[in-house]
């Protein structure tokens, strides 16, 4: 597995959102970060690709969704004052490594293959993808896009799933919004990428001509966490004492509940 959860570029959210009718916006890299982390931190960058339903900025600028709002609790707790870095989420560890942020708070799966270059903190939930089709496929099942022409975005490990598929053709997407508009006009067969995304997005404005395949299994039952640098020992351990801090609040289920996930979701 070489890299996993999805990818979308920052400007990926306005462009869904526009595709379903929602709206959002986006923000670039600005001041100064400190990435050693602990209690007192004046600045902590946070790199997101700015992908609801999961850590992106609202209309009025501010940094929402599940991963979002968790770690403004945590920051709220801790006295951090946050900034948002905005980059393709491809390149969000990347990121981190040239300092352009601190960590990455993304939804990203926690992956052998990403340890070897960044340290994550303990889960913070779980989700799987989703199996997206034309509104009127009859594709029913995850084997029955073997043979077919299947989406999926660049970055992620859906195109592993894809290819474990025995596809005609495999297309790629730099964007959920370019994904979920060649299904939309049968550009693909199928797509596979984050259900929660897909599920939220339908659920604020539904589109007769997508549908997510239901009851389904995930490939990829992913563990999210937050991703800092090697050598960023004691923001770790901050992130995960404030995290330990929010599990244990009621916040915690309704931020879940409040984008659609439920208590399955929820990091044991």
């Amino acid at each position: 597995m070489n890299i996993t959860r999805r990818a979308v570029v920052g400007a990926a959210v306005p462009a869904l959102l526009l595709t379903l009718g929602l709206s959002a916006c986006g923000k670039s890299d600005t001041g100064s970060g400190s990435g050693s982390g602990g209690e007192g931190t004046k600045t902590l960058k946070i790199a997101t690709s700015n992908d609801a339903p999961f850590s992106y900025k609202d209309p009025q600028g501010n940094l929402t969704g599940i991963d979002g709002e968790m770690i403004n609790w945590i920051a709220k707790k801790k006295g951090w004052k946050l900034e948002v870095y905005t980059t393709d989420f491809a390149t969000l560890i990347p990121s981190i490594g040239t300092k352009k942020a601190d960590v990455v708070v993304d939804a990203m799966y926690i992956t052998d293959e990403r340890k070897k270059k960044v340290n994550f903190t303990d889960v913070w939930y779980t989700q799987g993808e989703g199996m997206v089709v034309p509104g009127s496929s009859t594709l029913a099942k995850r084997d029955d896009a073997k043979g077919k022409v299947i989406g999926a975005q660049t970055g992620t490990a859906f195109i592993e799933l894809a290819k474990s598929l025995d596809p005609k053709e495999i297309k790629y997407f730099n964007s959920q919004a370019e994904l979920l508009k060649a299904v939309e006009n049968n550009q693909v067969d199928v797509a596979f990428t984050d259900a929660a995304v897909v599920a939220w997005s339908l659920k604020q404005k539904p589109n007769p001509k997508l549908k997510i395949v239901t009851p389904y299994t995930p490939y990829f039952p992913g563990l999210i966490g937050a991703a800092v640098r090697k050598e960023d020992s004691q923001l770790l351990a901050d992130l995960n004492a404030g995290l330990k801090e929010l599990k244990a609040s009621p916040d915690y289920k309704a931020i879940l509940e409040k984008y659609g996930l439920t208590e399955a979701n929820a990091a044991k």
